[in-house]
């Protein structure tokens, strides 16, 4: 047993579960894919998901999961949980094409219903919230033009009502009979042959000597196998049922003593704030004192935040010697090797940790040598290591001027330089853009956008800048570019719930089959539409240009003028081009081959953001894709006339750094995760290439 995602701010929830054969997963929230790939997790071996609530924080990196899986070849998924969670691929049938993968859903809540393989059985015990306002929920009729939110009340359905339910999980492993002990059966004079095989079998024998052997004389003992109970209790409407329910507290104290097994471990997906809660506390108290329990929620202040990556740390730790202010060091979220905390080993309540491990056979209990901490001298070290490295970034060093004069803003923040799928150096597509001071406005929001600005800004800047996000624009409709959207809107609801902020809705830039795919999951899992108005971006091009969604957006945005126009890539793309009330003007492509469209609203640029997810030489697999070479990307650049081109959404083949076919111009920069570039310092940006290429030589 591993905790894959620890369930602090950012992080997923995510329990991981591996035998020989096969492995299980309790909960899928953003980032688990990126997590497992990262820390090299058995995907080929992934199953069986168990889905403890119908909530984005628990199924919200389902879509980037099975689309791994996919490409991997694994050919069928079973997903358990609430019965609403049949219809989650169906709904989001339009942005996650699953043709080679068959997604089996099965309901939990079925009565008598339960899991079994070779390895274990699993009983579903769903409880059943005493709030019933998920069949009243906020709701937004009008997403185009965004009117006022109204109460409606939905029809009295199953799917309605099982937000209201959370399945918690009763997991036994198969009795395993002992082994055989070979120097047993010797002192016992057993000899050799078909006897060995009846002991092993636990029955007695007889020798012709008239001597009985009893098989648990020569055998090891059997293990009756370990039960371990994943539980979840979402708010305070659960706490009174889950209490009283006679399946869980069959394995607390008072019924335990009466015959009953001990559970090995209890692993809690109930939110920290509701772990506190007395009633909580005292019915943790009541399970056997033998019995761990893992928390599985947000820890508390002044604890160590653990995010699970090692991977962006590091490269982070190499690109912040090339400048300290493009590439900042991330906020601290895991213990650095020399800060690690001394891990009580005998502790029975025990704060989640990426890789914290739990061995239920066959030795049994806590394992804490993989837990993750950092060590950024190593990472400083293994670059300045590389032969001509450090001689080649004081020649680069030489070269800038350290006094920064010119514009400040917009400043621009990459979370996501990658296509199709996150891996662990590269998320998917998600920028930040600062138009002015505290102005904020995301283009695209992949997968684990949320996760990525806690890292950066760590969590008390991340609120600031959350009640400060005047708006996201969808660049079109794939998942890599906006299924980090719900998870966004629930952190910035919170955001401004803790600062005290009045909860405006977020004003949402995006196609039209956005509104279809948000308002059914607000009607399916749990209400979300209250939270953003919609505008779609043919209302801002010439095509459909409408004045009032216009002006409105230049209001909320504070700029100067903006333009939207359909690119080459899939139906209803949109590239947009933006300029700031200091006349600067940005253009991002979004996904798209060469585009005259484009070409006309960027036209004189001073930044354009532009894909160039192949390489050069790969231009029939790029136009087959409706993508860009980087040669494409750069002459892009070069008819609209732009000063500086900024490359991104690179193909996950090339991890680290694209390849370079030839030497990039003077105005051209390659985009990673976590850098920021303001308009003074883009000048700098070429000037790295020439270290990047040393510094990742080995992908290269």
């Amino acid at each position: 047993m591993q905790i894959l995602g620890s369930g602090a701010n950012g992080a997923p929830r995510s329990l991981y579960i591996s035998t020989d054969q096969t492995s299980y997963q309790f909960n899928c929230g953003e980032g688990c894919q990126r997590l497992a790939n990262e820390h090299k997790m058995k995907l080929s071996k992934l199953s069986h998901i168990f889905i403890t609530h119908s909530s984005w924080d628990n199924m919200g990196g389902l879509p980037g999961m099975a689309l791994t899986l996919q490409e991997m070849g694994i050919p069928q998924l079973s997903i358990y949980g609430p019965k609403s969670l049949g219809n989650l691929f169906s709904t989001m049938g339009r942005f996650v094409i699953l043709k080679h993968l068959d997604i089996t859903s099965f309901d939990a809540t079925e009565k008598d219903a339960f899991f079994i393989d070779d390895a274990m059985k699993i009983d579903y015990v769903p409880i059943v919230g005493t709030n019933n306002s998920s069949n009243d929920e906020l709701t937004n009729n009008n997403g185009e033009t965004g009117n006022s939110p109204k109460r409606v009340k939905r029809d009295a359905s199953p799917a309605s009502t099982l937000p209201n339910i959370a399945i918690s999980y009763i997991c036994r492993l198969h009795p395993k009979p002992g082994t055989l002990l070979l120097e047993k059966c010797v002192e016992e004079g057993v000899p050799p042959g078909p006897l060995y095989g009846q002991l092993k079998a636990g029955k007695d024998v007889t020798l012709e000597c008239g001597k009985l052997i009893r098989a648990e004389s020569v055998c090891s003992p059997s293990d009756p196998g370990p039960i371990f109970l994943v539980i979840d209790c979402p708010d305070e409407s659960f706490l009174e049922n889950l209490t009283i329910n006679p399946k869980i507290n069959q394995f607390r104290v008072s019924t335990v003593e009466n015959g009953l097994e001990t559970p090995e471990v209890v692993v809690h997906f109930t939110p920290n704030e509701l772990i506190k809660n007395p009633q909580y506390d005292e019915w943790i108290k009541g399970f056997p004192e033998s019995t761990c329990h893992i928390m599985m929620g947000t820890p508390d202040e002044g604890h160590q935040r653990d995010l699970g990556s090692i991977a962006v740390h590091r490269i982070q730790q190499k690109l912040h010697l090339l400048d300290e202010s493009i590439f900042p060091l991330l906020a601290k979220d895991l213990p650095h090797e020399d800060e690690m905390p001394q891990m009580m080993q005998t502790s029975k309540i025990v704060e989640a940790k990426t890789l914290l491990t739990y061995n239920l056979r066959p030795s049994r209990g806590l394992v804490y040598d993989h837990v993750l901490n950092v060590n950024p001298k190593l990472f400083e070290e293994e670059t300045m290591a590389v032969s001509g490295f450090p001689e080649i970034l004081k020649e680069m060093k030489s070269t800038i001027e350290e006094k920064e004069t010119g514009m400040q803003y917009p400043k621009v923040i990459f979370f996501g330089t990658g296509s199709a799928i996150p891996n662990k150096t590269r998320n998917t597509s998600a920028i930040l853009v600062e138009v002015r001071e505290n102005k904020f406005i995301v283009l695209d929001c992949g997968e684990g956008t949320y996760g990525q600005m806690v890292r950066f800004f760590g969590e008390e800047k991340c609120r600031h800048v959350l009640s400060n996000l005047a708006g996201v624009y969808i660049s079109h409709m794939h998942a890599d570019h906006h299924i980090g959207l719900i998870g966004l809107l629930l952190a910035r609801q919170s955001a401004l719930q803790q600062n005290n902020n009045p909860a405006d809705a977020l004003l949402l830039i995006a196609p039209q089959q956005m509104n279809n795919w948000l308002h059914s999951y607000d009607f399916k899992y749990e209400p979300i539409t209250s939270l953003f108005t919609m505008i779609s971006p043919e209302k801002l091009s010439e095509s459909e240009y409408d004045q009032v969604c216009f002006q409105r957006v230049l209001n909320a945005f504070d700029l100067k003028s903006m333009a939207t126009t359909r690119v080459e890539h899939c139906k209803n793309a949109f590239g947009i081009s933006l300029t700031t009330l200091d006349d600067f003007k940005l253009t991002y492509s979004g996904d798209t081959m060469p585009c005259e469209n484009l070409l006309k609203i960027g036209h004189g640029s001073h930044l354009l953001i532009h894909e160039a997810t192949m390489e050069d030489g790969m231009e029939q697999e790029a136009k087959e894709k409706t993508h860009s070479t980087m040669s494409q990307a750069i002459q892009a650049g070069r008819l609209m006339e732009a000063e500086f081109t900024l490359l991104t959404h690179f193909s996950q083949r090339y991890s680290r750094i694209p390849l370079f076919n030839n030497k990039l111009e003077v105005n051209v920069g390659v985009a990673f995760d976590n850098m920021v570039v303001t308009p003074c310092r883009l000048d700098r940006l070429p000037r790295f290439i020439e270290p990047l290429k040393l510094m990742f030589v080995e992908h290269s």
